[in-house]
């Protein structure tokens, strides 16, 4: 709006200057009027003129001054509107912009009717939102899940150390039955706080070292072996030597060691765990971790690595589960650039199929710093 009054103030100075610059000479004759014979002098001749021009300037001026009025006036009336029209999807955004806070994440903008650039910019808003939105959903579940897990050791834990507070002829064993009930409670509440800060942990990148599969593996079996002889279950590795991986050996080592044990909670007397190779591409490997147990139901196979998720929830809880396990190996996959899949069939078994990348030969290329998701081996 300004700068349309400041041209069209110029363009009136201009046409005024050039109105007063432009005065056409006068000759200096006699005139003789024809009719009453009447010799008109110069200074007579030269006076009309300049009368005549005085007027016409005056009457330049007075429309001139009009006209930059009246344009003033409609550009203003005309800039009103279109600006209305041109900032209302930004008001809309700004509006809906102040609404949303963490309570409320529903709120969208419609741009339909607007520009490409205002509607490219409310469909950005609008993702935006939605993945705030998702991200507070998960947030929200994640603490009322946590609060829940959390809630049955402490409550199992005071109400041992009460049965034993309240009872005047509580005896030492008693006491000794509560001291084992509340280790039994303290290591339950350690194994879940562990869990949860491992999937806490920021997701940057991981130290990249090179590492030696089957000896990961060997490890991993001895070090579960003590547990799979509590539950009548054989826990072996079968991965051949000379495979090297590429990534962080203690987050690999965890990887394995969640799915052996899931291996082996959800397993059958007398069953096997069995770490073996899945295949191996000049940039992947795939190790699996095998099972003969109960296996999974085809509908709960796309929720196992969903945080605090499992198949029988009264057997994980009573066996001290926190049901974090097979979400942290599907974090650990993810860091690795890598994945996890599941392939069960119940009353058959499990296997789980950890992707990981291969370490370039010695002298050889390097790995992609981030490469895509790998294509199933085989």
């Amino acid at each position: 709006m300004s700068l349309l009054a400041l041209a069209a103030g110029i363009l009136l100075i201009f046409v005024n200057a050039a109105a007063h610059l432009a005065g056409i000479p006068v000759e200096t004759r006699l005139y003789p009027d024809p009719v009453t014979g009447f010799v008109y002098s110069q200074q007579v001749v030269n006076g009309a003129v300049a009368s005549a021009r005085a007027q016409t300037l005056e009457r330049l001026q007075f429309f001139s001054i009009l006209g930059f009025l009246v344009l003033i006036a409609g550009g203003a009336a005309v800039g009103s509107v279109v600006a209305g029209r041109a900032l209302r999807p930004i008001s809309e955004l700004v509006a809906v912009a102040r609404r949303v806070t963490g309570r409320n994440l529903k709120e969208r903008i419609a741009l339909d009717d607007a520009d490409e650039e205002l509607r490219q910019l409310g469909d950005a808003f609008n993702d935006m939102v939605e993945r705030l939105d998702d991200a507070f959903e998960r947030q929200r579940q994640f603490v009322a899940d946590a609060s829940h897990e959390l809630r049955t050791p402490l409550t199992t834990l005071q109400i041992a150390l009460d049965s034993v507070r309240l009872d005047p002829d509580a005896n030492l064993d008693d006491y000794r039955h509560v001291a084992d009930d509340a280790k039994a409670a303290t290591v339950r509440i350690r194994r879940l706080v562990e869990d949860l800060l491992a999937l806490a942990e920021g997701d940057g990148p991981l130290p990249r070292t090179r590492v030696d599969l089957a000896s990961l593996a060997d490890a991993v079996a001895e070090e579960m072996e003590p547990l799979g002889e509590r539950r009548g279950v054989q826990v072996v590795s079968s991965v051949r030597p000379g495979t090297v991986i590429l990534g962080d050996p203690m987050s690999l080592r965890r990887a394995l060691t969640n799915l052996v044990e899931n291996g082996i909670r959800y397993n059958r007397d007398g069953g096997h765990v069995v770490i073996e190779d899945a295949g191996q591409s000049a940039e992947w490997v795939q190790v699996a971790v095998r099972d003969d147990g109960i296996g999974i139901p085809t509908e709960e196979q796309a929720k196992v690595f969903d945080r605090f998720y499992r198949v029988d929830r009264s057997r994980s809880r009573a066996e001290g589960g926190s049901g974090l396990g097979l979400a942290i190996v599907a974090k650990i996959a993810a860091e690795h650039g890598g994945r996890i899949d599941l392939q069960s069939q119940p009353g058959v078994g499990s296997r789980f199929v950890l992707t990981v990348p291969a370490s370039p030969a010695r002298g050889g290329r390097t790995l992609a710093a981030t490469p895509g998701a790998p294509s199933p081996i085989g």
